[in-house]
């Protein structure tokens, strides 16, 4: 029977339990699969319920990218595997994730959604020959209700020289997450559009916009860029629990500098870093959130306006960091809103521009004169600092 791609998005469905089960029943009903994680939200559940080798997380794809990944390698049959916070938000993903891969491919793979919010199997494109397959998956997961797909409607276009992009399933107070960066807050139920100007975001229609953390962003298509919206980024507690460790022997002696978390998991893959740098309140939370699966410790630059996308990081109070950092950490507060400021001097003076720093021999001594160093940058503008 042929192989089928399974695309999992986001640790909801992970942490319960639910990709899990997709997979064994899939393999149990003879069925070859290969799975992949699409976003990176979803890659700290993985690792703790042990899926590493079930669920691919060596890069950070997009769920488009990981179909065409799929296609690429001859797997032409694709399922996604979710769990909506509500029953339309995972319809309008998996219409979402197809909408965006057709838009970019005249070939598009048979796509079909396991939405576990509700238990529903939408069938959103079923190609010709591989209706015996389909309906094998079907009998497979006959407790769900099949679903009649909907035509997906392009939500990006262009009007002279802006962009714009609806983003839909909203609800008020939640953070506007794009590539990984807290650009705003929705101010209602329903729908937001963010405008883009350049490559550059310029205004949330229904929401409010952080002016200071848009820097952060270089510039970006919004047809291209990962976006969502949440109160916070995990709203599920893991129901199984594995190792939770994932450090590996050897790797360069660098420490790696982070504006945001986008690039994280490729930088741990590619250079095994001794320590990072992170900086702002959200970037250190949720890196300290994952790099104490890998035993790195961290040095975050923080100013208190945290957005709490991490359960028990709420107004982003110095303490609230302790339960999340690897051991040999260390949280620096500043004055408000010289973060930017202050990691713009760290990377110029300690990381010479750059944002990979090589350290010598001895790491243990040479993390702790970086620490000092970046102290002494701060100078009279550190209010407070934790360390484990």
């Amino acid at each position: 029977m042929a192989g089928i791609g399974l695309l999992i998005h986001g640790p909801e469905v992970i942490d319960e339990g639910e990709a899990r089960e997709a997979i064994e029943r899939l393999r149990d009903a003879g069925i070859e699969i290969e799975a992949a994680l699409g976003g990176i939200t979803g890659k700290t559940a993985v690792i703790d319920a042990d899926m590493q080798d079930e669920i691919d997380i060596s890069r950070d794809m997009k769920p488009s990218e990981v179909i065409e990944d799929f296609m690429m390698r001859g797997i032409e049959f694709v399922i996604l595997v979710n769990r909506g916070k509500t029953e339309e938000s995972g319809l309008l993903l998996g219409e979402g994730i197809l909408r965006n891969y057709k838009d970019k491919h005249k070939h598009v793979p048979s796509f079909i959604q396991l939405e576990y919010y509700s238990r529903m199997l939408i069938p959103w494109m079923v190609n010709r020959g591989d209706e015996e397959l389909y309906r094998t998956i079907r009998a497979v997961f006959a407790e769900f209700k099949e679903r009649e797909p909907y035509k997906p409607a392009s939500r990006c276009r262009r009007e002279r020289n802006r962009e714009y992009r609806e983003i839909r399933g909203v609800h008020a107070g939640e953070k506007i997450v794009v590539n990984g960066v807290v650009i705003g807050t929705a101010s209602r139920d329903g729908s937001i559009t963010l405008v883009a100007r350049d490559g550059r975001i310029v205004d949330a229609i229904g929401g409010r916009l952080i002016e200071h953390n848009l820097v952060k962003l270089p510039p970006l298509s919004l047809s291209d860029a990962m976006i969502k919206t949440a109160h916070i980024i995990r709203r599920t507690m893991p129901k199984y629990i594995g190792k939770g460790r994932m450090r590996r022997e050897g790797g360069r002696r660098v420490a790696c500098l982070f504006y945001t978390v986008e690039h994280l998991f490729p930088k741990i893959e590619a250079l095994n870093p001794c320590v990072a740098v992170t900086i702002g309140d959200d970037t250190t939370s949720i890196a300290a959130d994952i790099l104490k699966r890998f035993d790195v410790p961290l040095i975050g630059i923080t100013d208190g306006d945290a957005d709490g996308l991490i359960a028990g990081i709420g107004d982003g109070a110095l303490e609230q960091y302790a339960k999340f950092l690897p051991p040999h950490s260390m949280v620096i507060r500043l004055k408000p809103e010289r973060d930017d400021i202050i990691a713009e001097r760290i990377k110029e003076e300690i990381f010479n521009g750059r944002e990979e720093l090589e350290l010598g021999n001895e790491i243990e001594h040479q993390i702790e004169e970086l620490k000092r160093h970046i102290l002494a940058i701060a100078g009279d503008d550190v209010m407070g600092v934790l360390s484990t």
